[in-house]
């Protein structure tokens, strides 16, 4: 197990090249390591597009079991909590959308 400290990036993560930044982070990441924490304790805030890019993009990825096997949100707000929630929801409908299109 590894813990990523994404203190550098806070306290609003609100840019998408900050966002591609994290997503990329996490997921080279969990090439090596199969538990990974991320501390969220200097982050505030998130924009709900980057909960999406970040969160959203892994739990489409990874699959509901294995996002929460292999991630770990340590130290995150329940208002941060509530937005990483909406980001995945995002991602999940719109997925649902691009196939019955």
């Amino acid at each position: 197990m590894t813990t990523i400290n994404l203190n550098k990036y806070g306290p609003i993560i609100s840019d998408k090249s900050i966002g591609d930044e994290i997503y990329t982070l996490i997921k080279t990441n969990l090439s090596k390591h199969s538990l990974l924490t991320l501390d969220l304790a200097s982050i505030k805030s998130m924009a709900t597009f980057n909960a999406k890019q970040i969160f959203g993009r892994l739990y489409l990825e990874l699959g509901s079991s294995a996002f929460f096997e292999k991630l770990v949100l340590s130290n995150a707000s329940e208002d941060l909590k509530i937005i990483i929630q909406i980001g995945i929801q995002n991602a999940l409908e719109d997925n649902t959308e691009e196939k019955v299109e």
